[in-house]
Parts: C-alpha cells; structure tokens; sequence
C-alpha cells in the first residue's frame, strides 16, 4: 500500500482482496423516509440509504455507496411466485482507494471504481447495513 500526495491509498488487487473492511457508519435516505410516511399502506415503496466503511490497515482506507432494497421474484414448479428482498449496492462506490495494476501504474479513475463495486457486491455488508438503520 502507497498513501499518494492526493490522499488516495494505491493497493493492488492481491492487498485489495486481502483488505478486510469496518463497519463505520449507515443511515436512510431522509428524503425516501419523507415521501415514504404520505404514501398509502399496500402501495410500493423504496427503501434507500448510503454506508460508509473503513479497512482495517495501517493507512487510512474508506469505501461507501448508496443502497437499496429490493424485491425479487422467484418461483418453485408447482407454486405461485414469491417475493424475497435483497439489499443492493447503488451506483459506483465512493473511495480513496486507488487500484493499481501489476506494473504499479493506476487504473483510469472509471475503471478502478467498477472493480471496487465489483469486490464490494462479493462483500457480506447487507447484515451490519440492516442492524445500523435498524430492519433487523
């Protein structure tokens, strides 16, 4: 890991997928919990929030994004379809980290949050998120 004069943290995938990340801090959307009181019992709603997390390393690392709650359909044969929600990541991450390649040159800013959104869908984030806003 490299701490550049701009603040970012450079890692390379191999520190990138040993990074273990920290719980900092969720929350709601105020505005969706707003709009979400005049809407009608029954009617379909969306819940949203933002997280920020932190790793566990020497230098100061900080991941977050935007979520949601979605619904999924699924069926079984034989059976009506059912409904399960599924909490999603929104939109690219926000970030100091840097991703560098294996020659050690950095990953156009684009590229480098596509594969940090990439790493935190295979995170396991959806439970401390649900705990924090309190929908567990």
């Amino acid at each position: 890991m490299n701490l550049t004069a701009m603040g970012q943290v450079q890692v390379s995938v191999k520190e990138l997928l040993a990074l273990r990340l920290k719980h900092w801090f969720s929350a709601t959307d105020l505005e969706a919990a707003g709009a979400q009181a005049k809407q009608r019992c029954g009617s379909i709603t969306t819940i949203s929030g933002y997280t920020e997390w932190l790793g566990d390393t020497e230098l100061p690392v900080s991941i977050g994004w935007d979520w949601c709650i979605g619904i999924q359909l699924f069926s079984r044969l034989c059976e009506p379809p059912a409904q399960a929600a599924h909490w999603l990541r929104e939109d690219l991450p926000r970030t100091n980290i840097q991703v560098v390649d294996e020659h050690g040159c950095a990953l156009a800013w684009e590229d480098n949050l596509r594969v940090l959104a990439t790493w935190v869908d295979a995170q396991a984030w959806q439970g401390d998120v649900a705990k924090a806003v309190g929908a567990n």
